[in-house]
């Protein structure tokens, strides 16, 4: 559940705990961080394709089983990232 939207930065309470994170903060924690295999959704981050759930994972540091695409992605979506639908045979991640 989103409680509140400030600027580039969300607050929201996943699983019983309280998260603030701002898209900086996403892009720091995503640095060195080889993407994962995507199966239908993905975010855009310089170039390159992650799956939107890991990214957010990574990020919050929220268990993946805490949260589903749709929730990870409405969140990233709200700090400005570009959300991709991956056609079927371009499900690696990587350059897109």
């Amino acid at each position: 559940m989103i409680r509140r939207t400030i600027g580039t930065e969300i607050q929201l309470t996943v699983a019983g705990r309280s998260v603030r994170l701002s898209r900086e903060a996403v892009l720091r924690k995503l640095k060195g961080v080889s993407p994962g295999r995507i199966r239908t959704h993905a975010v855009k981050i310089d170039g390159v394709l992650y799956a939107v759930k890991d990214v957010f994972a990574t990020a919050s540091g929220l268990d993946p089983l805490d949260f589903n695409t749709n929730q990870a992605r409405s969140w990233l979506r709200r700090l400005g990232f570009e959300l991709v639908r991956v056609q079927e045979g371009s499900r690696r991640a990587g350059i897109g």
